[in-house]
């Protein structure tokens, strides 16, 4: 293959781990010799005789797999601003390779996008533009053979569009040293003679295909504000100093605006050590819609409150955008 920049060492100042997978077989340029032996009987003993050894030097197969890391559809707002899809590319040949990222469009759905930049996953699974280092797609990374990368395809989403509109993205690997040769969809069998490792020819394994990932737009959003309602010192002159042992109650206001719905919605509001629920396990969150406080313990309702995460989940559940703002109360002791 063409010697390109190879991911696996330091790539502008930061480590790339790549993923190791099933071996790809004999690597290229691995001679393999053989030879056979003949034995016979010839009355006075046993005699045998060889071939001749023969030989052949194993040439590099090439094959990428892209597959799409996000779970389903990518939610987008409109406009928006580097919508990111997640895909993994994994090098399944068994020599060196760069493969170009090639994202083409459907003409059939509702919108098209315009593409922005591609990025490689630092490792921590969160596209950050300004940490993750840019795929360069003009002179690929070269990936080692049965490794591979996590990378992101961002877009910009144009506005405008309505609640529900869908975009189609088809992403595909091709290696960089058919593009070079002029073979920019090589089919199955294809050959860049001396285009491989150690002085190989690089053989394609199968025609190009690829995998298709969705933008869908929702205009529902969900925010949450959080406030304090009341402070009481508990001295018996009706005093709001915040002491210990001073109570503090809290007001949690969710509300959802948009179109459509927002579904699987829970609240989890971690308190600070300095804080505790009133009465812990014991006590109760009041939540609207509900017609008295819920418990704090966990596992019998909607509410609860983990003690030795200090933490209070909610569940609200699935909330119509216009709906009338939940609310959720609690009372919280100063340590």
């Amino acid at each position: 293959m063409r010697r390109l920049k190879i991911i696996g060492g330091v790539i502008g100042g930061l480590l790339f781990a790549m993923t190791q997978a099933q071996a790809a077989g004999t690597s290229a340029g691995a001679t393999i010799s053989n030879q056979a032996t003949v034995s016979y009987d010839a009355g006075a003993g046993t005699v045998t005789a060889s071939s001749g050894t023969v030989s052949f030097k194993v040439q590099e197969l090439v094959k990428a797999t892209v597959a799409k890391l996000d779970a389903g559809n990518i939610n987008i707002s409109s406009p928006q601003t580097n919508a990111a899809m997640k895909f993994r590319i994994q090098n399944d040949g068994n020599g060196s390779e760069g493969f170009k990222i090639v994202v083409t469009q459907d003409s059939g759905d509702d919108f098209d996008v315009t593409l922005g930049s591609i990025y490689i996953d630092d490792g921590d699974g969160i596209l950050d533009t300004a940490v993750d280092t840019l795929y360069d797609n003009s002179n690929p990374p070269a990936i080692a053979a049965d490794a591979s990368l996590v990378i992101w395809v961002t877009s910009n989403i144009p506005a405008g569009l309505s609640d529900s509109d869908a975009a189609n993205l088809n992403i595909s690997g091709v290696s960089q040293t058919f593009i070079a040769d002029g073979q920019s969809n090589p089919n199955a069998g294809a050959v860049v003679t001396g285009g491989g490792d150690n002085g190989t020819d690089a053989v394609n394994a199968v025609a190009i295909t690829s995998v298709t990932s969705t933008y869908v737009v929702s205009d529902i959003d969900v925010a949450i504000t959080k406030a304090i309602t009341a402070t009481r010192d508990n001295l018996g002159a009706g005093g709001n100093q915040a002491i210990p042992g001073a109570e503090v109650d809290y007001l949690l206001t969710v509300t959802v605006t948009g179109t459509g719905t927002a579904t699987g919605i829970v609240v989890t509001d971690p308190l600070p050590s300095e804080l505790l629920l009133k009465n812990g396990i014991s006590g109760s969150i009041s939540v609207s819609g509900y017609p008295n406080p819920l418990t704090a313990a966990s596992g019998d309702d909607d509410a609860s409150y983990d003690a030795n995460t200090n933490t209070i989940t909610v569940n609200l559940g699935n909330i119509s955008a216009g709906s009338t703002p939940k609310t959720i109360e609690f009372t919280t002791v100063i340590q």
